[in-house]
């Protein structure tokens, strides 16, 4: 696979514009409907939302140690992260997964790699072939792509580690009972839901809006296509483009939007760098009239709040995550039944907040990766 797809893919916006969104191939590990939504899965695993409770419960609080003598060795952890990008996501998670196991006195090896998000998965291929030569325990690393997708059978059918996905929630139906070790994340759908609700609020008469969706993937699927469906037919789509993820990716798609529908009155972006992206094409064009959105919280989100570049952030409980997966990991060490899905918490932060509250909510969601544990 070459290192860099094209940048964007353009859906014109004509009368039948949605239509024709709805109509472009998108490369995915399957279609939304291939995923168990949580209401289907809970219905069929009533067992699982008792230690899904369970596991909430200790993520809230404080860490409680294991018991001395419950490790004969130190656990061997890899981590195989798209963590090359502006958002903070990845590498937050990393330090808040090292600090909790570290107070739970969970002696551990960390083994990582990194990659760029969609556009090196031959890389993340032999950096994947290369930890499994260690032996971990646990394989940490995500789901966006049909390629991941065969990757993540393969490992699932032929290795004994423990494989926990990251940043999905939403379980693959076509492989049964033979699932990953957990999924951890956060529901993008139901982020998406959010946003569309601030939007009408923002926009109560209707609004022309485009769309910046990552490359073509699952999140792009439920990030976007989520969204479109869940504003009102007020909320005109005029236009819509694929990117490859990266910041410059979404300037370049968001010039290009501007430049053929400069009317619009928002743009949805579906990602932390397709947002900062699109900002930086507002700045070049000398354009403070049309509202952009964030979409993680990160740092560097949150900088463009306080400057007026983006008027609404969807943040994540991001350390919940990281905190999460040390506490599964806890679980089994101890024996404890594991839930196969664990999705954290989400807040809409705009520009009609104080600055007290928005550094309230940022200080939750990074309690550890900023330095507050």
């Amino acid at each position: 696979m070459q290192g860099v797809r094209q940048v964007f893919c353009p859906v014109r916006a004509t009368v039948l514009g949605l239509v024709l969104l709805l109509m472009t191939p998108v490369v995915t590990a399957a279609g939304i409907g291939d995923y168990w939504g949580y209401g289907e899965y809970y219905r069929q695993h009533p067992e699982q939302k008792r230690w899904l409770t369970e596991l909430t419960e200790a993520v809230r609080q404080h860490a409680v140690p294991v018991e001395v003598g419950l490790q004969t060795r130190p656990l061997r952890i890899a981590m195989v992260y798209p963590s090359l990008q502006a958002s903070s996501y990845w590498p937050d998670n990393e330090r808040a997964l090292q600090q909790r196991l570290d107070q739970l006195g969970i002696r551990y090896h960390l083994e990582a790699r990194y990659t760029e998000p969609n556009i090196q998965l031959v890389e993340q291929v032999s950096q994947i072939r290369q930890l499994l030569d260690w032996q971990p325990d646990y394989l940490l690393y995500t789901l966006d792509s049909s390629r991941q997708q065969s990757i993540i059978e393969r490992l699932i059918q032929n290795t004994d580690t423990r494989l926990i996905l990251q940043n999905i929630t939403t379980p693959l139906k076509s492989w049964g009972d033979r699932q990953p070790h957990m999924y951890v994340g956060f529901d993008h759908a139901e982020g998406a839901r959010l946003l569309a609700d601030h939007f009408v609020q923002r926009f109560p008469q209707g609004a022309d809006y485009g769309v910046l969706f990552r490359s073509q993937g699952l999140i792009s699927q439920l990030r976007g296509m989520t969204y479109i469906q869940s504003v009102p037919e007020s909320h005109r789509l005029r236009s819509s483009y694929y990117t490859d993820s990266s910041r410059a990716g979404g300037r370049k798609a968001a010039l290009q939007m501007l430049s053929e529908q400069p009317e619009l009155d928002y743009i949805y972006a579906c990602s932390t760098d397709v947002a900062l992206g699109a900002v930086d094409a507002l700045a070049e064009l000398g354009r403070s009239d049309v509202v952009v959105n964030g979409w993680g919280g990160s740092p560097a989100e949150i900088e463009q709040l306080r400057l007026g570049g983006l008027k609404a952030v969807l943040m994540r409980m991001n350390d919940d995550n990281a905190i999460a997966i040390a506490e599964a990991i806890k679980r089994d060490l101890q024996g404890k039944p594991q839930p196969l899905i664990y999705s954290s918490d989400f807040v809409v932060l705009d520009d009609g907040m104080s600055m007290n509250e928005i550094q309230a909510y940022e200080a939750l969601a990074r309690r550890y990766s900023a330095g507050g544990y």
